[in-house]
């Protein structure tokens, strides 16, 4: 869906985009915990206990390692979780995660027969949602399955968000004309993400870590000339069980150890590529 609502850019004619500390690649990471009721599907039992894992186990899991790495990362987190299992909210907290507008339920995406009205709505409930549970709105948005309408982004911006994560079509974060406010797409690389890797194409753990050994690689090999932006996108209940959570923890300790990989939050990011924006 080409909305005609960010121009077309080539990668090499872009000014140099440089990070912190001299860091070829910007990585945030991107922990999804969802929630879809048995309302929806009431013959899918699995597939309902198989995502509540993540709210249950997995993240914290995940919190743990990310912790002793050191490492911050960035939560969307369905709605219903924000009250249903206020632990998640009150750990993020504690670990200074930023908390990422994500829609109801994972069950209820965005689609284009939504009306303006109900999608304004929908969008105005997840600000509002993480706001109550937390203390202040959300800066960026990730919808369920990746998810928009032609007018998302246009809604995103009306409503005061700063930046998305549905849009995976570069390397480096840019903007987009929308005439309420700016908003920034932080790519998400579908490549990148678990539920791509894994659960789509069926790759096995250690397979899912070479493959993000890879491009982590040819980014920091990359970055030297500008700096790019790595988002690893991890849902709960996929990395977040025993026999995967090692290998996340060995790709993160390989992207620290490089020396090249400044590990920062969406926002962090957002943040940090606005302020050379401003300076050009």
């Amino acid at each position: 869906m080409d909305h005609g609502l960010h121009a077309f850019s080539a990668l090499p004619k872009r000014a140099k985009l440089t990070w912190p500390n001299g860091a070829a690649v910007a990585m945030a990471v991107v922990i999804n915990v969802d929630y879809g009721d048995l309302a929806t599907n009431p013959l899918n039992l699995v597939g309902f206990t198989h995502r509540d894992y993540g709210a249950r186990v997995g993240i914290f899991r995940l919190m743990r390692i990310l912790e002793r790495l050191g490492i911050p990362a960035s939560l969307p987190i369905s709605d219903a979780l924000l009250f249903r299992a206020p632990r998640i909210v009150e750990e993020a907290r504690r670990l200074g995660w930023e908390f990422v507008a994500h829609g109801a339920k994972v069950t209820q995406p965005i689609s284009g027969s939504m009306s303006e009205v109900d999608e304004r709505a929908y969008l105005v409930t997840s600000r509002s949602a993480i706001e109550e549970a937390t203390g202040k709105p959300p800066r960026g948005w990730l919808g369920p399955a990746n998810a928009e309408s032609s007018q998302t982004a246009l809604l995103l911006a009306e409503l005061g968000y700063d930046y998305t994560l549905d849009w995976g079509n570069d390397d480096q974060p840019y903007g987009f004309n929308t005439p309420a406010c700016d908003l920034t797409a932080i790519p998400y690389s579908a490549e990148t993400s678990d539920a791509a890797v894994v659960q789509s194409q069926s790759h096995t753990p250690w397979e899912f870590a070479d493959a993000l050994h890879d491009h982590l690689e040819t980014l920091i090999a990359e970055g030297s000339a500008s700096g790019r932006v790595m988002t690893l996108g991890l849902q709960a209940h996929v990395s977040g069980q025993p026999l995967r959570a090692k290998y996340i923890r060995q790709v993160l300790e390989t992207a620290r150890n490089s020396g090249k990989v400044w590990f920062a939050t969406a926002s962090e990011i957002l943040d940090a590529y606005r302020a050379q924006k401003v300076a050009e």
